[in-house]
Order: structure tokens, then sequence, then C-alpha cells
């Protein structure tokens, strides 16, 4: 498995050519979609428990202060 500093490297070379070839706005969404492809990713395995995020944000919703 490539360390975190690889995978880094990794992924500004193909943001890089993507930025290159297609222009700014096509690699901003390149890198969205593999942002979103890490998070399914790390769904799928079990590293995010997408309840435990929910029950976070509707806790935090509930102590805002209405004006």
């Amino acid at each position: 498995m490539l360390s975190p500093v690889g995978i880094g490297i990794a992924a500004g070379l193909v943001l890089g050519v993507v930025f290159v070839w297609f222009g700014a706005l096509n690699a901003f969404f390149v890198g969205l979609f593999m942002l979103a492809g890490w998070i399914v990713a790390k769904l799928v395995m079990g590293e995010i428990d997408i309840l435990d995020l929910y029950e976070r944000f509707m806790a935090s919703r509930g102590k805002r202060t209405r004006r």
C-alpha cells in the first residue's frame, strides 16, 4: 500500500495532467469526483459511520440560537 505522501503525489500528478489537458473547470470536477469516490470507498470499508455523522449533524443543529 502506498504511503499518504505517495497517494498525495499521485493525486497531484493526475490533477495536474487533467488541468493541463482539459482546463481548470474540468480539473475541478475530476477532483470533485475523486473526492466522492474516496468517500464512497471509506463508507464501503466501514471507516465512516454514516449514522454517527447524521446524529452529530442533527445534534449540532439543535444547539443553534434562532433570531
